[in-house]
C-alpha cells in the first residue's frame, strides 16, 4: 500500500494511471478453441488480489478516480504443446501433472486464455479544508 500512496504523489495534479490485473477464472489451455485444461493461477492471485485491494481503498479515500475499466481476453500462443509445459516448468502457476503427458503430446499451436481487466485511474485532491468549504482559510 504503502509503495501505491507513493506512486500516487508522483502523479501530476488530474495524472494518470493504467491498473492492469489479472483476474478470475483461472487459465484455459486451448487447442483449435477446443479446452484441454484449466491452469491453477491461484498463487498470481494473491498478489493480484492485495493489489486490487489497495487500490479499491484509494478509490475509496477519493485519492483515486476510476475513469473506465475493460475485462478482457489475453492469449499467449505457443508453437506447440511441449513449449507450453516448458514455459509453465517454472513459476508459481502450475499445469495439472495428470494434463502435462496429454500437453506434451499436442503437436500444433497452442494458446493459454486469460482474464486481464485494465482500470485508468485519475489522482484526485482533496478539496481543501476551509472556512465554510470555501476552499480558503483565515490567515
Amino acid at each position: 500500500m504503502h509503495v501505491l500512496r507513493r506512486l500516487r504523489e508522483t502523479l501530476v495534479p488530474e495524472g494518470i494511471v493504467l491498473d492492469l490485473q489479472v483476474i478470475r477464472p483461472h487459465p484455459l489451455v486451448e487447442v483449435d478453441d477446443t479446452v484441454l485444461c484449466e491452469i491453477d493461477g491461484s498463487s498470481l492471485f494473491v498478489g493480484a488480489d492485495a493489489a486490487r485491494a489497495a487500490v479499491d481503498l484509494l478509490v475509496a479515500e477519493q485519492l483515486l478516480q476510476e475513469e473506465a475499466v475493460d475485462n478482457h481476453d489475453v492469449r499467449k500462443h505457443y508453437i506447440d504443446g511441449a513449449a507450453l509445459v516448458a514455459d509453465f516448468a517454472t513459476g508459481g502457476r502450475k499445469i495439472p501433472v495428470a494434463a502435462i503427458p496429454l500437453l506434451q503430446a499436442v503437436e500444433r499451436k497452442c494458446v493459454v486464455r486469460e482474464r486481464c481487466r485494465v482500470r485508468r485511474l485519475r489522482r484526485i485532491d482533496p478539496a481543501p479544508q476551509g472556512l465554510g468549504g470555501l476552499g480558503w482559510t483565515a490567515p
